[in-house]
């Protein structure tokens, strides 16, 4: 391989590339130094841009965001029981179907004892109607604040030492 000599008139033309080079990496280590000073910005959403979140409505929103998942579970929770105790008024009323059809009619005690029986599942069934209304009220107030929250909170940016300040207790 061979070498071209090096002529003034090359080393002029070199210069100004070198020099580039070193403007680039001269803004380039400023730029990242900038990076490092600038806080980095969280969100709970997918907001890309816009303002971030004060510190006191980042302590706001995580609040917010605690109390949802907390009624999430308590919703979760009684929405499992209801559909155990509504599995169990089911089979009930089968055993009642089945002792309906094996019931001797011509004795009052037997008659009475299936009457009362099937009394206390009608009470059942509405004890179960009015807990699955009140579960159903909890419901829509839930996804009422999940809306909220979605409107105030989920499409805002944060920075994440706030976040970090506000969970340690600061």
């Amino acid at each position: 391989m061979m070498r071209r000599p090096v002529t003034p008139a090359r080393t002029a033309m070199l210069r100004p590339a070198a020099l580039s080079i070193s403007a680039v990496l001269l803004l380039a280590g400023t730029g990242w130094a900038d990076a490092a000073d600038k806080p980095r910005v969280g969100g709970f959403g997918q907001a890309k841009s816009g303002p971030l979140l004060t510190r006191a409505q980042l302590r706001d929103c995580l609040a917010q965001q605690d109390r949802l998942k907390s009624q999430g579970d308590e919703a979760l929770k009684l929405r499992t029981k209801i559909e155990a105790d509504q599995t169990e008024l089911v089979a009930r009323g089968v055993q009642l179907k089945e002792q309906l059809a094996a019931l001797d009619r011509s004795s009052p005690e037997a008659v009475e004892a299936y009457n009362a029986a099937a009394a206390e599942r009608d009470k059942a069934i509405d004890a179960l109607e009015a807990r699955s209304t009140a579960y159903n009220a909890r419901v829509e107030a839930l996804q009422a604040e999940q809306a909220a929250f979605a409107k105030t909170c989920d499409n805002r940016r944060y920075d994440e030492r706030d976040e970090a300040d506000i969970r340690a207790g600061k």
